[in-house]
């Protein structure tokens, strides 16, 4: 082609803008009239600035080599480049008769580069078409799995985990459940023997039994939750309206199977002296660091659950065990009143309701999730 850019330049088809741009300037430096004053170099730094303008535009050049492409001569030659060699019976003196082109055989000229391409493609095989089929149905089979597993498997499986943690009764009634159908309180000797037995529960003297329903006054109680993973073992505390004095603060620590708790006014009876510190009696608490408030009336329902008593630190202590049946796991706690505070003597059955408020106070405390 006359007036090659690329020739003129004297680079490669495929040579990037940065070895233009050093061929232009190489020429230059020989071609340029003010470093060579030869008329020809005149002539071919004119040819250069021209092959240099197209080049050097990625748009002309885009232009310049599609139309390169499809000015392209006619092949006649052999596939490597070089002539056929001559049939037998004659020389390569005799100049070689083109073969003649039919209509038929003469081949169409794609008319761009992605037509070319696509000309050369072959055609999908039944194997293929057959595999992409395949591929096909197994990714809508893929999709509709997740969709249904999103949809009915995970918020199932959520509801069985929080139900599990929480606590919550199941549609299918418990042993403790169907001995105590509407039981609001009894002593020891109402509950049978071998529901005892497979509790592991023992019955003490003055024994009552709370159920849940006595739950229900300390709805709207804030209850503060610590986290467990920064102090090693979960922390609970609880803030309500005593019977008696008008305020106090129950605080203590739960473990896997126990719940231990204590006033601020018996610091000594808690098994954790700086947690007990806290404030004064009537005085709200406030959410530490790292501590999440929420209300009582959050919690589940639980189980009712065995109130004893013993005499701790200079005052009253009552225990309240259970047995979860959904669990097969049995609980106790041990709750601290100061005898000055709130009671004259250490006589739990002279104060039977405060002991079952106490005691529905911690069986809220030990269900927390």
């Amino acid at each position: 082609m006359a007036d090659d850019p690329y020739a003129t330049l004297q680079v490669e088809p495929s040579a990037d803008l940065e070895a233009i741009h050093t061929a232009y300037r190489r020429l230059a430096r020989l071609y340029h009239p003010d470093l060579n004053p030869r008329p020809e170099a005149a002539e071919r730094m004119r040819a250069v600035n021209a092959a240099y303008r197209v080049l050097s535009d990625p748009a002309r050049r885009a232009a310049y080599d599609a139309r390169r492409y499809l000015q392209r001569p006619p092949i006649t030659v052999g596939t490597n480049g070089h002539a056929p060699p001559p049939r037998p019976g004659t020389t390569r003196s005799a100049p070689a008769q083109p073969r003649p082109v039919t209509m038929r055989s003469a081949p169409s000229r794609p008319r761009s580069v992605a037509a070319a391409v696509d000309a050369d493609a072959e055609p999908p095989t039944a194997l293929q078409r057959r595999v992409d089929r395949i591929v096909a149905v197994i990714g809508v089979v893929l999709l509709v799995a997740i969709g249904a597993y999103a949809a009915f498997v995970i918020p199932r499986s959520e509801q069985d985990f929080r139900d599990y943690v929480r606590g919550i009764r199941s549609t299918r009634p418990t042993p403790l459940a169907t001995a105590l159908p509407s039981a609001q309180h009894a002593t020891s000797t109402d509950v049978p023997e071998r529901l005892r037995s497979d509790s592991g529960l023992r019955s003490f003297p003055g024994t009552v039994l709370v159920a849940p329903s006595m739950l229900e006054p300390f709805a709207e109680l804030p209850v503060l939750r610590l986290d467990a993973a920064a102090q090693g073992i979960a922390r609970y505390a609880v803030y309500y309206g005593d019977l008696t004095s008008g305020g106090a603060t129950i605080s203590g620590l739960v473990g896997r199977t126990s719940f231990d708790s204590a006033t601020p006014q018996l610091p000594d009876c808690a098994p954790d002296a700086a947690y007990c510190s806290g404030p004064a009696p009537g005085q709200p608490r406030s959410a530490p660091p790292g501590v999440e408030l929420f209300r009582a009336a959050d919690l589940v329902e639980t189980y009712p659950a065995f109130v004893t008593h013993r005499v701790c630190c200079n005052g009253v202590a009552w225990s309240v065990s259970w047995y979860e049946p959904r669990a097969n796991m049995s609980y106790t706690i041990d709750l601290f009143r100061s005898v000055a505070a709130h009671y004259g003597s250490p006589n739990v059955d002279a104060d039977t309701d405060a002991a079952r408020t106490i005691a529905a106070l911690a069986t809220r405390l030990v269900r927390l999730p």
